[in-house]
């Protein structure tokens, strides 16, 4: 855009050129055209021409002259408050702008839960990195609690987990959900059903999620209710070791997502639901910024396309 742009207001009016505010502004302390020219590197006509235009615009005399130097009329002294104002105004839009190119510039810090993490999260920081190539993206797995720590401690800006963690200082956002699956070989006697309940499970070896992951206690109690007690063999922080841990009539307790499609393997529901809810944390106290936001929304995209293509798929 040109300096020398003509805008008019709805009386006809020429507004005057930032520029031109400048260059009075500087003349006010300068007091000689002279000076002013060689501080914002210009020529003396053009300072003279622009105060010229200055005084057009707004038909008033700015300076007068006395020994050699120039001195504010009373009318320019108001002019002078008015350009003082404006110029600030712009400066704090500037640093407004500027402030917004610095946040969408920089780091993002995400952790996700191992099952999380592998699937759809991962696939998050791809697509996010080809829309926003400037951002550089620390991306880790890590287990619930220690993800939960980290972003109340305002170490990491977003955390992915199964549950809520239910600390003060975090917002917990609730995006979708998955459902309990059990993971077995094609030729265990149960793969032939549609939905595992504990009294199915109770003769066989089982792996199941580590004591301090959420499934973990909703596990126990459906065998309670059931009056069983489940013959967890292996304890995995991970369900997605669990298909490498399967042996012969083993069964796996895992979130879906986790696991990678495999011929050999069976995936069925176990009833009655257990729900795993997918929240995405990030400090209470602390406003994202935009890239952020805009890897927030890609994560929930992801998640729920994820979600959405497990609930179409038929038991395998």
């Amino acid at each position: 855009m040109k300096n020398t742009y003509k805008n008019h207001n709805h009386f006809g009016m020429l507004y005057p050129n930032l520029r031109h505010l400048e260059i009075f502004l500087s003349l006010c302390t300068t007091g000689m055209a002279t000076k002013t020219a060689q501080a914002l590197n210009l020529t003396q006509p053009a300072v003279s021409k622009a105060i010229s235009s200055l005084e057009e615009v707004n038909q008033v005399q700015l300076f007068e002259r006395r020994r050699n130097r120039l001195y504010l009329t009373a009318n320019g002294i108001r002019i002078r408050d008015e350009a003082e104002r404006l110029l600030n105004q712009v400066g704090y839009f500037q640093a407004e702008v500027d402030a917004l190119q610095k946040s969408r510039r920089g780091e993002i810090n995400i952790l996700a839960i191992p099952s999380l993490g592998t699937g759809a999260i991962a696939s998050a920081v791809g697509e996010f990195l080809i829309s926003h190539p400037e951002i550089n993206v620390r991306f880790n797995i890590c287990m619930s609690r220690q993800i939960s720590e980290m972003v109340a401690q305002n170490r990491v800006d977003i955390g992915f987990v199964h549950g809520s963690s239910s600390h003060p200082s975090i917002k917990e956002s609730f995006i979708t959900e998955t459902d309990l699956h059990c993971l077995m070989r094609k030729s265990h006697p149960l793969s032939s059903l549609t939905e595992i309940t504990a009294l199915d499970l109770s003769p066989y070896p089982l792996i199941s999620f580590d004591v301090e992951a959420p499934p973990s206690v909703q596990i126990r109690e459906a065998f309670s209710r059931a009056g069983l007690q489940a013959n967890v063999r292996i304890e995995i922080n991970a369900s997605l070791l669990a298909a490498e841990a399967l042996r012969d009539e083993t069964v796996a307790f895992v979130d879906p997502l986790s696991v990678k499609p495999d011929p050999e393997l069976t995936l069925l529901p176990f009833t009655p639901k257990i729900p795993l809810s997918i929240f995405m944390l990030t400090h209470q106290n602390k406003t994202p910024s935009l890239p952020v936001a805009a890897f927030c929304d890609t994560a929930r995209h992801l998640l729920f396309r994820a979600v959405n293509k497990l609930r179409d798929q038929p038991a395998r």
